[in-house]
């Protein structure tokens, strides 16, 4: 697995253990699996990855450094960029977060002495992807949250985490409210529609051993956000990303094909058509392949929603009117 396929996400989800998903992660609210499951003002966990109380600080942190793209987007939508002083080389999005100081190489390296000489107040993490970073730059004095692993109704809490720590949390908790009505809008328009079973590919790198969303992913909630019945929902293995085999997705037949990597690391819909023995499939036989830009469905933060609306609108194109949004095809 390589950081670019996966929004410098999964690589690390695709390792932890289970135990730990549960230990960490399940300190949150339960998702009971549908949008609609979140208030405005959900209490927030109180644990980071680690199992390790978060705590707030009484003095809104000033200079931020985040360490994942995920949380640079959650940094950006709470208008926070000015507080920003140095992000992980990934992050991409939006344009006011790329443009700062990079701290990190393509690698997954980080500079520890460049991140010390910037001077920041919070750092922030997801998933236990840095863990031994989070460690190294603790031992130095310096204040890490690395929040824990999440699905979609997480994410959302995630948001209010971020703005209690940042002393924003009335523009996080109207954000999140923003968000709550996009998803209701989605799930309404889809309502009472037949539920096609999909695919959700997350990463084809190994032929034939691609890795899926399965149970307790966010991108398993967005496909039942989205009426669509994702075919490895029972299969919860890598804490909800499991490897799977060719003959298993054919053997379940799916109507639809969702790829959300990189088209150089499988997310090519044309390279699909080739794929040896998969041409009984039906998604294949009825030309209903599709890749959703990797970042708005790989990376837990606000643009999940987006990614919701593209998996709906792709399986559902009757409920919706016009053509697919641009940002469902587009690479940032």
């Amino acid at each position: 697995m390589n950081t670019r396929v996966i929004s410098s996400r999964l690589l690390t989800v695709l390792t932890c253990s289970l135990l730990l998903l549960l230990a960490a992660c399940g300190q949150g609210a339960t998702s009971s699996g549908t949008g609609s499951s979140v208030p405005a003002a959900t209490p927030t966990p109180a644990l980071d990855v680690y199992g390790t109380p978060i705590i707030f600080p009484k003095t809104p942190p000033q200079r931020i450094i985040s360490l994942v793209p995920s949380t640079s987007e959650i940094l950006a939508a709470l208008n926070l960029q000015s507080r920003v002083v140095g992000v992980d080389f990934y992050t991409n999005y939006p344009a006011s977060m790329a443009t700062l100081p990079k701290i990190s190489d393509a690698n997954g390296n980080f500079n520890v002495e460049q991140i010390v000489s910037l001077k920041p107040d919070l750092i922030l993490s997801y998933g236990a992807e840095t863990k031994t970073y989070d460690t190294k730059l603790e031992s130095l004095g310096l204040s890490v949250v690395d929040l824990p692993l999440s699905n979609l109704t997480q994410t959302l809490q995630e948001i209010q985490v971020v703005g209690q720590l940042t002393g924003t949390s009335a523009t996080a908790n109207a954000l999140v409210q923003q968000l709550r009505q996009q998803i209701n809008q989605v799930e309404h328009a889809v309502a009472g529609k037949s539920t096609p079973t999909v695919l959700l590919e997350v990463d084809d790198s190994t032929p034939g051993k691609p890795y899926v969303f399965g149970g307790t992913s966010f991108g398993d909630e967005l496909a039942q956000d989205a009426n669509a019945a994702n075919i490895f929902h029972s299969n919860t293995a890598n804490g909800g990303y499991p490897q799977v085999t060719d003959e298993s997705i054919i053997s379940a037949n799916p109507q639809y094909i969702v790829l959300t990597e990189d088209p150089a690391y499988g997310g090519n819909p044309s390279v699909v058509y080739k794929r040896s023995n998969w041409g009984v499939i039906t998604a294949v036989k009825l030309h209903q392949v599709y890749r959703i830009n990797a970042d708005i469905m790989q990376r837990p933060g606000p643009r999940l929603v987006e990614g919701l609306r593209c998996l709906a609108q792709i399986v559902h194109p009757d409920a919706f009117s016009g053509a697919l949004p641009d940002y469902c095809s587009a690479s940032v």
